[in-house]
């Protein structure tokens, strides 16, 4: 679902897709057969290119709702899912930010690189960009909107 819309030049693979089972581009491919591996993944959770997606998502999420919390997680939602979320997911995810902001902040008191939001605002806290760069790689990941609607 994800790659309908990606440009593909036929004698360059995307990176990306290789673990997905890309067919070969010099050939039509009438079906696909669904797999389901351990790289798949590894590869949206660790992948250079699905955190650069996370950090733009996340600061599209700054820029549309401004910086409240509740505000940025509807946001979000509305973003990945195209509806709101409910209120055990809203406190879910406020849980979520909130601890997660405390790890990335030791992590940045270690002096370790942080994950920041694209285009994030000059004063926004780091710790805070960092979790919901971190929030918003979980949405983008996450089959549970699937299994539980």
């Amino acid at each position: 679902r994800r790659s309908v819309y990606i440009f593909v030049r036929r004698n360059s693979r995307y990176p990306m897709l290789q673990a997905f089972d890309m067919p070969d581009t010099h050939e039509s491919c009438g079906r696909r057969d669904t797999t389901i591996t351990a790289p798949q993944a590894l590869s949206l959770l660790n992948g250079k290119v699905s955190l650069d997606w996370a950090q733009s998502f996340a600061g599209r999420v700054i820029r549309e709702s401004g910086r409240e919390l509740r505000a940025e997680i509807d946001r979000a939602y509305l973003l990945a899912y195209a509806r709101r979320p409910d209120p055990s997911e809203r406190d879910t995810a406020m849980t979520f930010l909130d601890r997660q902001q405390s790890i990335v902040a030791k992590r940045q008191a270690e002096g370790k690189k942080l994950a920041l939001p694209v285009s994030a605002p000059v004063d926004m806290d780091e710790a805070r960009g960092a979790a919901l760069v971190d929030f918003c790689h979980m949405l983008l990941n996450s089959n549970e909107f699937v299994l539980n609607r």
